[in-house]
Parts: C-alpha cells; structure tokens; sequence
C-alpha cells in the first residue's frame, strides 16, 4: 500500500472513530421508541439478533420507514443499563446556553414555566426530572454547568424521550441565571423542608421558575437567599423526605393544575 493510501485510510478510520465518539447511546424499546418518533439526530439502531417480540419488531419497522441504518447483534450496555435488545445510536444532545434562554425570556412575554436543578447529581434522578418537565409541559430545564448531574445513557434512557421535548440550558453561572430571570420579571420559587408555605399555597400562575435541591442537601445557601418564596410539599414523615425526582413531579403538577384552572376560569 502506498504512503498516500496509508494516509488516506488512516484519516477515514480515525474520521470514523471519532464520529461514533460523538455518538450518544439510547437503551431501552420506550427511550429508543421516543427518540425514533421524534427523528432527532438518528445514526443507526441496533436490535438483537434471533427472535424478537412485538415492541422491538415495531421499532424495526419504524427505523426502516426513516431510513435510519439498521443492524442484527448483539447489544451492549456498558453503564449497566437495561439495555431491553436495543440501543439507538444518535448525535450528542444540544445543550442551550444562556443566551438561549436570553431568546426564550424575550419570545416569551407569560405564563413562563421553567425548572430549575440546583445540584442534582444522580443521572437517573436527572432523567426523571428530564421527563416530569416535558409531561408537565416546561418550557425550558435549567442546570449548573459544575455540580451538575452528566447526561449520560443513564439520564437519557430514564428522560424515556424527553429530551426530544423540553430544552435544556446549561448556564455557568447559576446565581446570576437567577438574577437575570428575576430582571426579567420571573417569580423564583425555591422548595425546601423548613419552609412556612406548603406549596399549593403559593400562586404558581404567570412566569415561574422553580428550583429544585440537591438529592441530600437541597437548594444551596447562596440559591436559597436568591429565592422570591419557599415553599415545601404537606408530608406526614418530613423526616424521610422525597426523592427530588417525585418532589419534582409533584411540585410540577400542582404548577400545572393551578395554571389549568386559572386558564378556565378566565
């Protein structure tokens, strides 16, 4: 083989591998069903070889009709994810940046509802937040760039298609994200144990963010003084606490319920 042809393949191969360094891996039929459906950034899908049941026969289907590349074998979870026989290989997820969420504050103007994750550094705590954001219809997800959760196969496969529905921003700063919300006539709202308020007793209709704590510690002391109203979620075993995943869920339910109501009553 020739010095050039050397080169020439030596280049592809190493095009080729840092491409699929690039890729993100989806497991799971639900995660990669989403992810097919919304037709985002799908490199190629990989189902196991032999027989497969009906779900995975339906998400063969569905990657032919897109023309998504295909291949039979074996499938591997290298983070210890129920990979179900499938993995769906796509581009990386887009993360906003502040000047995203500069866009979406001026586009905008009411009813803005945003989430806010102030330190939450389980992957799978990420994922489900990820995913009650995009059911209760957030209109973005914002998370520190540092003490932050990575998303990883373990967040996307939890997030079950979320991130195909909901932007995520990641700021550097979160402190003066906060600022710039409240300059913006955004309504901090901050969940925390010791609070006063249970959190059906705030007002959660207009422009709201809510700030969520980390799974151990909560919010942190500097998020916290930077908080508009505290409220904290009607438990009778406070001392067991939520995991912030369900704390989301709920908190984001009962934004969506007041809002609902507020919608019909006008």
């Amino acid at each position: 083989m020739s010095s050039r042809n050397h080169s020439r393949n030596h280049s592809r191969n190493h095009s080729r591998n840092h491409s699929r360094k690039q890729e993100q891996v989806i497991y799971g039929i639900h995660a990669v069903g989403a992810r097919l459906a919304s037709g985002l950034g799908i490199r190629r899908l990989i189902i196991k070889e032999g027989r497969i049941n009906h779900r995975l026969e339906e998400l063969l289907l569905l990657g032919t009709k897109l023309g998504c590349p295909i291949e039979r074998g074996e499938v591997h979870s290298h983070s210890g994810v129920a990979h179900q026989g499938v993995a769906l290989y796509v581009a990386p997820p887009g993360l906003g940046t502040a000047s995203d969420l500069d866009t979406l504050l001026s586009n905008k103007q009411t009813d803005l509802l945003l989430l806010l994750l102030d330190g939450v550094t389980d992957p799978r705590n990420l994922g489900a937040c990820l995913r009650s954001a995009a059911t209760m219809s957030v209109d973005a997800v914002i998370l520190p760039k540092h003490r932050s959760a990575p998303l990883n196969e373990a967040a996307i496969k939890t997030a079950s298609g979320a991130l195909s529905r909901v932007p995520l921003i990641q700021v550097v700063n979160l402190g003066r994200t906060l600022d710039r919300l409240k300059d913006s006539g955004v309504w901090i709202v901050g969940t925390a144990l010791d609070a006063d308020t249970l959190v059906h007793d705030l007002d959660l209709t207009g422009n709201i963010a809510l700030v969520m704590g980390a799974e151990d510690r909560g919010m942190s002391r500097k998020t916290r003084d930077k908080c508009d109203f505290l409220a904290r979620i009607p438990m009778d075993y406070a001392a067991l606490g939520l995991n912030v995943s369900v704390a989301t869920g709920i908190c984001l339910y009962e934004a969506r319920r007041q809002r609902d109501a507020y919608r019909l009553a006008k």
